[in-house]
């Protein structure tokens, strides 16, 4: 069992928790394991992390305490309102998820979206902002107008002549 490595590498982009997985979690102990998920949640918690990321890039094979805990962590995040995303995927990986109706499966609320990149990923995740700036910023508007608009422009000209030309 290895105590020399981390379970998982944390990397922050923006407002994206990407998680790293460094190998098969039968290569470690459970207290590092249990720190692992713990440190995870507790970052996905922070306020400026919105959405997560699970790269699987180093990871060979996972089995089912991993996928408890990837359920666990999808609903963290998107409670707070963001996204839980996968890259990475091998086809072995792809097949097993989808199996257990983990993939794109949108009945359930931990289900996994899986890209091919990280980039991909992540750009995925910064669509979705765009997308929620836009909605949010529509909604302010919306909220806004009728109080910001002065009822009529003075008789005189006045001080709304100079701004209305």
């Amino acid at each position: 069992m290895s105590t020399d490595k981390s379970v998982f590498e944390f990397e922050r982009a923006d407002n994206v928790l990407v998680v790293v997985p460094t190998g098969s979690l039968i290569e470690f102990r459970d207290n590092d394991i249990r720190d692992a998920y713990n440190d995870t949640y507790r970052f996905i918690s922070e306020p400026e992390m919105l959405h997560l990321l699970i790269d699987f890039s180093k990871l060979e094979y996972f089995g089912s305490t991993f996928i408890g805990m990837l359920i666990r962590l999808a609903k963290k995040a998107r409670q707070g309102g963001g996204e839980a995303v996968l890259s990475n995927l091998s086809d072995n990986m792809k097949g097993m998820m989808k199996t257990l109706m983990l993939l794109e499966n949108t009945k359930t609320d931990f289900f996994w979206v899986p890209f091919e990149s990280r980039e991909a990923a992540l750009q995925s995740l910064r669509e979705i902002d765009a997308r929620n700036a836009v909605a949010s910023e529509t909604t302010v508007a919306t909220a806004v107008a009728p109080d910001s608009v002065p009822a009529e422009k003075p008789a005189s000209g006045g001080g709304w002549a100079k701004f209305t030309k």
